[in-house]
């Protein structure tokens, strides 16, 4: 949600929308706030579970959207924000992304001679690209490295997000078409596959940006074409998504009402917008733009869906509860 929230406030930001854009960036803030205090709850409370989770595949790679939920809020605040707020949050997303990038990897260094491996393969390993992603705009942000080292590491990490895409989307593809999902399973999760090409476009306009200030004129062409690239990937996989989960839809397969992974849509319509709008200015191509100003308003009503669903969804769990109760057969009475 902060992940979601976040990114359509940017948006919104780069669309001329202040107000709305302010608005939605403090129900970032204020739920940001309280899923830290949550999750430091959670694990003091529920370790071992936590743990847990850390060597399963369904959740691991979820862990990568602190980082990713802390760099969109950096970036957003880093012009309107208290100063060294930003790059209070950058140094997060970094700790945390290089933390859980060591958990990955010892990860698969077991995962790989697991039996069936590629069938516990889903749509959230993507959230590690995400991740590195944040972390290479987290560098970018003023006050966090100075210019030019600012530039550079935000180039290295960018290329490694860019390498490490086309490898897990191979991953991803190849598990749709060997094992499928089964009836129960989510379609959204799968759209972060568009979420991290759009967030590796966004990267690369960060990147140019940050190589322009320190004077690094020779990257810029090459940033600007993979960029343009990654955009035409992440627009070509919005029809066969669509596509995917209404054919699905149609067929009763997937779950039904408000489930937290319809975030993982939200997420991607805005950061499309935003990678649309930025990488369009910078490569100076006004239909790419005018792309992103249209899905701006395409993510808002988004957003507006889901977390409208969020907001009725304990309301109509507790009917559901209820109606189930109430369908339930009467105990019986005990003999005199």
């Amino acid at each position: 949600m902060v992940m979601a929230t976040g990114i359509v406030s940017v948006a919104l930001r780069l669309a001329d929308s202040p107000d709305l854009s302010a608005v939605l960036l403090w129900v970032a803030v204020a739920a940001f706030g309280i899923l830290v205090v949550g999750s430091a709850w959670r694990v003091a409370a529920f370790g071992p579970q936590v743990r847990g989770e850390l060597n399963r595949p369904d959740r691991l790679f979820s862990y990568f959207a602190f980082p990713a939920a802390a760099s969109v809020l950096g970036a957003r605040l880093a012009g309107d924000g208290p100063a060294g707020v930003a790059a209070a949050l950058a140094a997060v997303t970094a700790v945390a992304w290089i933390a859980l990038t060591c958990v990955v990897l010892a990860f698969l260094a077991r995962w790989q001679g697991r039996r069936r491996a590629i069938g516990e393969v889903n749509g959230s390993w993507q959230l590690w690209v995400v991740g590195t992603q944040a972390a290479a705009i987290a560098a970018t942000l003023a006050g966090v490295l100075p210019g030019r080292l600012a530039a550079w590491v935000a180039i290295v990490v960018w290329a490694a997000g860019a390498v490490l895409y086309p490898v897990v989307t191979a991953l991803v593809l190849t598990r749709l078409r060997v094992a499928g999902l089964a009836p129960g399973d989510p379609v959204a999760p799968y759209w972060v596959t568009m979420g991290a090409a759009s967030i590796t476009v966004l990267g690369a306009a960060q990147a140019l940006e940050a190589a322009g200030s320190a004077g690094l004129a020779g990257v810029r062409s090459a940033l600007t074409g993979l960029g343009l690239v990654f955009w035409s990937v992440a627009t070509a996989f919005i029809p066969a998504l669509v596509v995917f989960g209404t054919t699905r839809r149609r067929r009763g397969l997937g779950p039904r009402g408000f489930r937290r992974e319809l975030w993982m849509i939200v997420f991607p319509a805005g950061m499309y917008a935003t990678a649309s709008m930025r990488i369009g200015s910078a490569a100076g191509i006004p239909a790419v733009h005018d792309t992103g100003t249209v899905a701006v308003w395409i993510a808002v009503a988004v957003w507006a869906l889901v977390f409208a669903g969020m907001l009725a969804f304990p309301a109509s769990r507790t009917r559901t509860d209820a109606s189930a109760a109430a369908a339930q057969p009467p105990p019986p009475r005990p003999r005199a």
